[in-house]
């Protein structure tokens, strides 16, 4: 029988990472808000029938034929709006037309899709750009499409700029899923990008807003002529990845979103309100600040690196030249081929550990 070392040569790395409290790919953390936000929403069974929460969140669901549920994703994005203001400019008005999603996959997906389709329809051999060591799904639905993939380095944000062609998009999240960080030079990038005459070519991806402590300098320029779209995500903020709550904020009307209206969960769109009602954009990341720290410092020793935590509450980064496994300081690297890159992980095993919430759940036993 093979092993599953065999099955996955990383498997050695991922169970040391794991021995340490961490892991390379990025898991939402669960908190005690996350789970209090669930349980004030979904209320309870009561013997001869249900609590008033109860009672509210099961009548959203009945009479369909009345057509009341149809708006019921509006109170979602005017929220998100308000809730992300401190740290996103975005005009409602440049984006009149916005769609409840399945987190930020389903959009990033059919953006990418949209994107080989329109290259396709007027002659031209589809591509998408991104820095390298974006985040992983960004590759992976465009070659899914058949759909090239160009990767630049994040120094020459200034050449990119001047010589992307009108005709193909730019992926871009901030804070950076490439360090968890802030990058300082997006609102540049995105400025040089709109000085230039041509059709809004940039997708932003705000999956992390949400999941920093302190505001940066300025804003996200999500108003920008050169963006396009808006995708978002609570994912990573809340620790509700299962629940898949997104959306999508975009300049023309979408036909292929357009059937989200309907095609939604009541349940993750009413979570997310409820979460984002409860704390604000900064909230949980200033709380779990200090076991972040503290997370960083206890994987780092374990590993044998000096970790610094990222911006983004469950990510922490090191130098490229550490003195650990150097097959370890590979599988972390944000750019393999490139040894002067830093290292990331992410602290969400240990972080859930102190904090309570990895493991069984406990219950109550009843008569």
């Amino acid at each position: 029988m093979a092993t599953t070392t065999q099955h996955n040569p990383n498997a050695n790395l991922n169970a040391r990472l794991n021995q340490a409290g961490a892991s390379k790919t990025i898991y939402a953390l669960v908190t005690p808000e996350t789970e209090a936000a669930k349980a004030a929403l979904l209320g309870n069974a009561l013997q001869g029938g249900v609590d008033s929460a109860r009672a509210a969140y099961l009548e959203q669901f009945r009479d369909a034929w009345t057509g009341k549920q149809d708006a019921l994703h509006e109170a979602f994005f005017d929220t998100w709006h308000a809730w992300s203001a401190p740290l996103v400019d975005l005009d409602r008005g440049i984006y009149p037309f916005a769609y409840p999603t399945a987190g930020a996959s389903e959009p990033l997906r059919h953006l990418i899709y949209g994107c080989g389709n329109l290259a396709r329809r007027d002659g031209f051999v589809p591509r998408v750009h991104v820095f390298k060591g974006e985040y992983e799904g960004y590759r992976a639905y465009a070659e899914a499409a058949l759909i090239a993939v160009v990767e630049h380095d994040r120094r020459d944000w200034r050449q990119v700029a001047e010589t992307l062609p009108d005709t193909e998009w730019f992926f871009l999240s901030q804070p950076s899923a490439i360090d968890g960080n802030v990058w300082p030079d997006a609102n540049r990038f995105l400025e040089l990008l709109s000085a230039k005459s041509g059709p809004p070519r940039v997708i932003m991806d705000l999956t992390y807003i949400g999941a920093i402590a302190e505001a940066p300098p300025e804003r996200v320029a999500a108003s920008l002529p050169c963006v396009r779209d808006v995708v978002f995500s609570l994912s990573k903020p809340f620790g509700v990845y299962y629940d898949r709550i997104g959306g999508v904020f975009c300049r023309r009307q979408d036909f292929g979103l357009f059937g989200n209206k309907w095609f939604k969960s009541l349940t993750a769109l009413q979570l997310g309100v409820a979460l984002m009602q409860r704390h604000d954009v900064f909230a949980l990341p200033r709380r779990y600040a200090e076991v972040q720290r503290r997370q960083a410092a206890m994987t780092g020793q374990s590993l044998g690196l000096d970790l610094v935590p990222s911006d983004v509450y469950l990510l922490a980064t090191a130098a490229a030249e550490q003195h650990t496994n150097p097959d370890l300081a590979d599988y972390l690297r944000r750019i393999p081929s490139d040894r002067s890159t830093r290292l990331r992980l992410c602290l969400t095993p240990g972080m859930a550990a102190q904090i309570g919430t990895a493991g069984a759940v406990a219950s109550k036993r009843t008569a």
